[in-house]
């Protein structure tokens, strides 16, 4: 697998922005560069710099237009794994997800940077409205107050009006389809395999989140509307069919995650991107420089957890 970045920051530069906000720019995505060229203007009007890093797959190219670092991966990747090489290839200390068909309030990452900073725990989200139209795409908006919205507790959402997800207020569960954390606490890691090898295809948020509650670091919600949802169950993956709950059960989560298998020097061209066994399985000394990360992952699992991360079960 072929990776080349593009459009990359001077990380020698003062003042750089404090948050990497990362989305995965699917090759199958419909619209996709409408949906990328009003998402890069959200980001543009964020009340704090933030640095994009978009993730481009199957040898996908950005247009000419988009002046901002994007990376193009030579094979198709899953949600995860492009949120994972986003994860790896951040150059702050400060991380966001934020897919192609949600936007941010303008005051949005700032809210949430003030957040993780002030509270210091590793990871934050947000309350969201829920749109089942594009229009708010394209649009400029503010934090509000959620108090002139409704909480329904159905998944997919039904379409309601001033809808909001129950995220930010704790009435779901989630903290939100975006969410911000903090690296030096979480390291780089975010799930993308089951203990299987195969791919995780519409929870791993979830686990990610429960991985990042075991590390004791701390979560906070922000009882505020900092950003739009966009919900439409016959389009988007979380609402597709799969069997992701039954392998978390059957086989737990992988060790390695994609991020691991990303050069720390991202301007190589060439790179084996190929999942390695779980370090529980390997009694051999490290080969390389990734499988050194795995195994010292590997052994912080242990510390934590008392298990080898191949091993971790939900409760």
């Amino acid at each position: 697998m072929r990776l080349k970045s593009h459009n990359l920051p001077d990380h020698t530069q003062p003042n750089r922005p404090e948050v990497t906000v990362f989305c995965a720019v699917w090759h199958k995505q419909p619209d996709k560069l409408e949906l990328l060229r009003s998402h890069w203007e959200n980001l543009k009007r964020q009340t704090i710099p933030v640095e994009p890093c978009y993730i481009f797959d199957n040898g996908d190219t950005a247009p000419d237009w988009l002046d901002a670092p994007w990376h193009s991966f030579s094979d198709p990747l899953t949600i995860y794994e492009a949120w994972a090489a986003g994860v790896a290839l951040a150059r702050t200390r400060y991380v966001m997800n934020l897919n192609m068909d949600d936007r941010l309030a303008n005051e949005g990452a700032q809210l949430l940077l003030g957040f993780i900073k002030q509270n210091n725990v590793a990871l934050v989200g947000g309350e969201w409205l829920i749109c089942f139209d594009h229009a708010f795409q394209k649009q400029s908006f503010g934090i509000a107050d959620p108090a002139q919205t409704v909480f329904r507790p159905a998944w997919p959402p039904e379409k309601t009006e001033n809808l909001r997800l129950g995220s930010g207020l704790g009435e779901r569960g989630s903290f939100g389809p975006a969410t911000m954390w903090d690296l030096t606490k979480t390291q780089r890691w975010y799930p993308s395999y089951f203990g299987n090898k195969d791919p995780i295809l519409s929870i791993g948020d979830a686990i990610f989140w429960e991985y990042v509650k075991k590390l004791g670091v701390g979560t906070g919600r922000l009882p505020y509307l900092i950003g739009r949802y966009y919900s439409s169950p016959d389009a988007q993956a979380e609402f597709r069919s799969h069997d992701d709950d039954a392998q978390f059960v059957k086989h737990g989560v992988h060790s390695v995650s994609f991020a691991q298998m990303i050069p720390e020097n991202h301007k190589i061209d060439l790179q084996e991107l190929t999942p390695s066994k779980p370090v529980a399985e390997r009694s051999s000394p490290p080969r390389n420089n990734i499988e050194a990360q795995s195994h010292a992952l590997a052994k912080n699992y242990m510390t934590i957890f008392g298990k080898t991360p191949v091993e971790f079960r939900p409760n």
